[in-house]
């Protein structure tokens, strides 16, 4: 089985890591400044910028930072000239982990879908991550998703080890 290209979720998932919180809730900035947009407000007009570049990409719902992207491979074109357009309206979060800390994630999920069975090589230094599965794989997403939280956990030093 060819693994599709999914690293538009990589992608996201960075995106949105780097998009939560940072910006919100402060109303003013210096005295006579302008107000530095919302989280929300910020993915909004984010989501707005990929339409204009010619993506296709919905609002966020719910939390406001939450976005629905339709499923495309680091090798969309359209995709990518548009995050490269709008990429300065995400907001950035200080607290979001360094490339390094990324890259260390993502090598421990490889190897976490691998113990899975799923055919995930081991990622590049500052490269979104393919995912060998598509969104309507309930039992591959399932494994992403222990994968994900096993990652996340030994990310932060919380794993013993296990899978």
């Amino acid at each position: 089985m060819r693994a599709p290209a999914y690293a538009l979720g990589a992608v996201m998932t960075g995106l949105l890591l780097t998009g939560c919180g940072a910006l919100g809730g402060d109303d003013g900035g210096e005295a006579g400044g302008t107000r530095e947009p919302t989280t929300e407000e910020a993915m909004v007009d984010f989501a707005a910028c990929m339409r204009e570049n010619g993506f296709d990409m919905p609002d966020p719902e719910g939390d406001g930072v939450s976005i629905g992207m339709p499923a495309a491979g680091a090798d969309d074109e359209e995709l990518m000239a548009a995050l490269e357009s709008c990429e300065e309206l995400l907001p950035v979060d200080e607290n979001a982990p360094s490339e390094e800390e990324v890259f260390e994630r993502h090598l421990l999920m490889a190897e976490c879908m691998r113990e899975e069975g799923y055919d995930m090589p081991d990622p590049e230094p500052g490269q979104a991550q393919p995912m060998p599965v598509q969104p309507d794989d309930d039992e591959g997403m399932e494994a992403l998703t222990r994968c994900s939280d096993h990652a996340d956990a030994e990310a932060l030093g919380e794993g013993g080890g296990d899978s």
